[in-house]
Parts: structure tokens; sequence; C-alpha cells
């Protein structure tokens, strides 16, 4: 069904296109925005119809400590999209659908404080823990995108067109969330099965700070050049 998304959007700009092109410019852009830093294609065709096909990347590292655990942590961003863009009244104004491909995660590794891992109420030592690790990504790889924005790159005087976008992708569902920690050699059996219960309390901790990430906001802004 996630791949029907893309299909649908590419087989609607082909008949559309098919049915009346007044256009055939297409048109480069280069664009920063939530989703990341990345390029845009944009082909026009319809007077009022446009197809942009886009990819935008970027990491971020921070520190997250929103639960029991502390974590160096980066955002990973990898997206891939394709896109209508519907100018309703043949200017800059457009509606947009289409598809990302949501190829998004957070990669933490834990530190410890002062030589310690606090999980769940209990204390382990760094020393004896051989890593605490989490991941969160997207629980689907493609999601749908709509949204509204300005600029048309293909339909204008000039060369160069300034473009905005603000709009939303639809997760649907929770992210997926993976924790793990590993024992060390030193550590004791039975501390070894207390962690793995609290490694899997802190895994639910993680769920319920990102258990309403369903939509993912976008705001993009561009500069673009017609050919």
């Amino acid at each position: 069904m996630r791949k029907a998304v893309i299909a649908s959007v590419l087989m609607g700009a082909a008949a559309i296109g098919s049915a009346g092109v007044a256009s055939a410019d297409t048109a480069l852009a280069l664009k920063a925005g939530t989703l990341g830093v990345g390029a845009e294609l944009s082909i026009g065709m319809t007077e009022k119809l446009n197809l942009r096909l886009g990819y935008a990347f970027f990491d971020y590292s921070a520190t997250l400590e929103d639960t029991d655990v502390t974590y160096d942590a980066e955002l990973q961003l990898r997206n891939p999209s394709a896109m209508l863009a519907w100018h309703p009244f043949a200017g800059g104004f457009h509606f947009s659908v289409g598809a990302v491909g949501a190829s998004t995660k957070v990669v933490g590794v834990g530190v410890p404080t002062a030589n310690s891992y606090f999980i769940n109420g209990n204390t382990y030592n760094a020393a004896q823990v051989g890593k605490v690790d989490a991941t969160i990504e997207a629980s689907n790889s493609i999601a749908p995108y709509v949204g509204i924005g300005w600029g048309n790159p293909v339909d204008t005087d000039g060369r160069w067109t300034v473009l905005f976008d603000i709009g939303a992708v639809y997760y649907g569902s929770k992210p997926d969330v993976v924790a793990v920690a590993t024992c060390g050699a030193t550590l004791p059996s039975q501390l070894c099965t207390r962690l793995q219960t609290d490694i899997a309390a802190e895994r639910q901790q993680l769920i319920d700070e990102v258990d309403t990430l369903t939509w993912y906001p976008v705001i993009n802004l561009g500069l673009a050049f017609k050919f």
C-alpha cells in the first residue's frame, strides 16, 4: 500500500500531463528545512500542475535527557520525495500532495553519569555494562505528505524563483523503538537479568516520549533556477 502512494502520484501526473501539457519547462531548486538540505526537480505538466521530485538529508547531534538514561544522539534525515503541486490560480500559490520516503531515525549511545547508569530505579557500574544504546525510527518507509506553499519555478518570466512550503508528513503509526543494554563479563548473572528487565522499562519510557509523533511538520525554503 505504501508503494502504491508514490505510484498513484506518478501515474496521476502522467495522465494529467498527457491530457494537455502547457509547459515542458523544468527547474532545479536547492532547498533547506525540517526534512533536511537537498535538491528538487520541478517539471511542468500543465499550466497549473507540476511534478516535483526531490531528496533531502541532514545529520544533527544532540544530548537527550528525557528518560533515565542520557544519550549522545544523532538525528539522521534521509528523505526522497515525489509530489504534485497544483496552482489553482496559475500563480505562485499552490497545494501539494505526495509521498516522502521516511528514512528518518534517531540513534542514541548511552552516556554514564559519574561512571554509573541509573536505569528504572537501579544503579549499574558502567565498567560492568558493555553498552546502552537506543534507536528510534519511523515505522513506515513511505509516508503521505500534504501542504501549501508559494512559488512556481517553471511558470515565471525570470530564471530564478524563491520557494516556500509548509505542510506535514503523516507517519500513521508510532515510531519503532529499540533499547539495548549488554552485560559486561564482570556483571553478576542476577544483575544481568535485572538489567534486561530495566532496559525494557527504559524502552517503554522512550515509547511514551514519542508515541504522539504521528505527524511531522515540514517547513521548506528554496531557490530554483529554470532551464
